[in-house]
């Protein structure tokens, strides 16, 4: 529940060793450096980081060609949750050197570039193929089309079928012999056909307007074609083999290329994506001509290590620590028990906490614990996303939040497995729909508390407890924290006066419907009740002005009761859902049931439906608990007592994508 302290840092150090204790810092992986103002940035680091991006770019190009032609050895599942294969910086460095980057970008690119010319001249041969397609059974060469004879012309385009004899006899009206008219075969279901018109030269005035007669779509016609359509095709055909085989060759060349590189590839762009960052840090250092000045945030439990890693440039450099002042803004870094951090990936989703102030992720964990297992709310359900996850973590070391997440879906699946073992639901009624699982009758029933279906209101009543619970212990934290800030007007007046007010009026209403007995708890009911009003009218009205307005305020402030009672019924979506679930589930076990019956296919028809039904409905049923039980935390506990804003803490660090850089990075240890 705690966010980590951190120290300010101010270092001082002369130029010649700022490169190596930059990426000291950049190795321990625990220091946010504060950028500098425009003035005190220097370029001196232009050149490298300019000839580092080169190397970035040929990388980037290569592996964007390269990938979709190599091969993972153990798949891309394994490769994304897989353990990255870990290296030094060292390595890396000498992998660098020893790769002549430009020689294979621009054998790379020549590939490349003749792959495209193939894809392009593929796309123009079945162009000219539909073309000659159309045409085929034209009786002269094409060469008459393509580029005539001394005296006679071409024209080849499309008009609508019904529009072909009006097209005829404009041509024989005003060309006579002068022209003829070819026309390409088509089926009986095509409104178009294809027409070659061939005329004499000195008719083209007659031509123009025989095509504006109809709907003459004019066609460019390519060209090369000069032979029959028949022989055109013959060529283009061996063409296109040719063009296919050299193709072949070349994808080969591009697979062997992606084998051998892609690995030293994907070193080549972490190797060169962490020098650049380290680069981008020194061209934003403050300097003069022979020091810089850096200024970083470190957390307090790292300051030891660190100057440890410094010592040996005692003489080169300057540290001073301080404490934040009231001016700083310092990062926010979560420090919170094992058992808690599955659940930080959801406060960081949220908004991180300011620095200073209270991080929600304990309070929150056990609610998000059991409010997923009620809304998913099914022992068999549980078990297997439990199974899922647990052969996830098992065969990929899978590390960060993604870990956690999974984590997290694993802690929520071990609280359906309890829930449902409470209720008796087990994937729905699937125990007692199916005789042959009859045997475990006894023991689903020895388990079983409650059941929900058959008693909805006491399920309900759990629910709705839980929410008063959860809300009061959100007001309770704020009630804590403004007692720490000092700030007790808040504290007794806003929070305290809620909490008397909520509380009293359920102290009466417990008495009221007979779910407490007592004079006692009756008194201390209306007791807590008229406190909580009375602090309330005398203080949610003290910022305004004038004593009518202060008392009229804080009357109308208590009308914000029905928001806390809103905030309860929220808490009703815990049974919904697990009704829900509870409801499918029965509904997929009632209709495999129903088609066994059917001759043949019944058992085949009851395996499909059985399966699928349920996979899809705990899938379905997973994601909607995950949301609503998230919701539950977002909206109606953290808005009592916590609001985020702050900055996540963003070390300089190794941030890699295909290798694990081994150093001294103090935030893994």
């Amino acid at each position: 529940m705690a966010v980590t302290k951190f120290k300010k840092a101010s270092l001082v150090l002369l130029g010649e060793v700022e490169e190596e204790v930059i990426s000291i810092l950049q190795s321990m992986a625990c220091c946010e450096i504060l950028p500098e103002t425009a003035e005190a940035k220097t370029h001196s680091w232009a050149e490298v980081i300019k000839s580092t991006d080169e190397a970035l770019s040929d990388v980037r190009f290569l592996l964007r060609f390269l990938e979709p032609y190599f091969m993972e050895e153990s798949g891309k599942l394994e490769r994304l949750l897989g353990e990255k294969p870990t290296f030094t910086m060292e390595e890396l460095e000498g992998t660098a050197k020893n790769t002549d980057l430009a020689s294979l970008s621009a054998k790379v690119r020549k590939v490349e570039r003749r792959l495209l010319e193939i894809r392009t001249t593929f796309s123009k041969i079945e162009s000219n193929e539909g073309i000659l397609r159309k045409l085929e059974g034209f009786p002269y060469s094409l060469s008459i089309i393509s580029s005539g004879t001394s005296r006679i012309s071409s024209v080849v385009g499309t008009l609508p079928v019904v529009y072909l004899e009006k097209f005829k006899d404009a041509v024989q009206e005003l060309l006579a012999t002068d022209g003829e008219v070819f026309v390409a075969s088509f089926g009986p279901k095509e409104t178009d056909a294809t027409v070659v018109l061939m005329y004499d030269k000195e008719r083209a005035n007659q031509v123009g307007e025989i095509c504006e007669k109809v709907p003459f779509t004019k066609l460019d016609f390519p060209g090369e074609l000069k032979d029959t359509p028949e022989e055109e095709l013959s060529k283009l055909e061996q063409a296109k083999d040719k063009l296919a085989k050299e193709e072949e060759s070349l994808r080969k060349e591009a697979s062997m290329l992606a084998s051998e590189w892609v690995p030293t590839l994907r070193k080549l762009l972490d190797y060169y994506s962490v020098v650049r960052t380290r680069y981008e840090t020194l061209i934003g250092t403050a300097r003069t001509q022979k020091t810089s000045f850096i200024r970083f945030w470190v957390p307090e439990a790292s300051v030891g290590r660190l100057k440890k890693e410094l010592a040996k440039f005692e003489e080169c450099i300057e540290l001073k620590l301080e404490d934040p002042d009231e001016s700083d803004q310092p990062p926010t870094l979560l420090e919170n028990p094992r058992w808690a951090l599955p659940f930080e990936p959801l406060t960081r989703l949220y908004g991180a906490p300011k620095y200073g102030e209270i991080d929600p992720t304990v309070p929150m964990a056990p609610f998000m614990f059991l409010f997923f297992g009620m809304c998913l709310g099914d022992g068999g359900y549980g078990i297997l996303v439990a199974s899922a996850i647990i052969y996830l973590l098992s065969k990929y070391k899978i590390v960060g939040d993604t870990r956690n997440f999974l984590n997290l879906l694993l802690l929520g699946a071990f609280s359906t497995i309890a829930v449902g073992a409470l209720t008796g639901s087990w994937m729905g009624d699937m125990v007692d729909a199916f005789p042959f699982l009859a045997l475990l009758q006894p023991i689903k029933e020895k388990l079983a508390v409650l059941n929900p279906m058959s008693d909805p209101i006491t399920f309900l009543g759990i629910s709705l407890a839980l929410g008063v619970i959860q809300i009061l212990f959100g007001l309770f934290i704020a009630f804590w924290d403004s007692l720490r800030k000092k700030d007790y007007m808040a504290a007794f007046g806003d929070n305290g006066g809620w909490i008397s007010l909520i509380v009293g009026l359920l102290l009466l209403g417990g008495v009221k419907s007979g779910f407490l007995s007592g004079f006692s708890a009756g008194l201390l009911g209306k007791m807590l009740s008229i406190l909580g009003a009375v602090v309330l009218i005398a203080t949610q009205g003290r910022e305004k002005s004038g004593l009518f307005r202060k008392l009229l305020s804080g009357v109308l402030s208590l009308y914000n009761i029905t928001s806390y009672l809103g905030d309860i019924l929220s808490y009703s979506r815990l049974l919904a859902l697990g009704l829900a679930t509870s409801a499918i589930a029965m509904i997929v076990n009632t209709l495999t049931t129903l088609v066994i019956s059917i001759p043949f296919i019944g058992w085949v028809l009851s395996i499909i439906i059985f399966v699928g039904g349920h996979l899809f409905s705990v899938v379905v049923n997973t994601l909607g608990a995950f949301i609503h039980s998230l919701r539950l935390q977002y909206v109606e506990f953290f808005s009592k007592f916590y609001s985020g804003g702050g900055k996540i803490f963003q070390p300089l660090e190794y941030k890699t994508r295909y290798v694990k850089i081994v150093g001294n990075n103090l935030l893994d240890q």
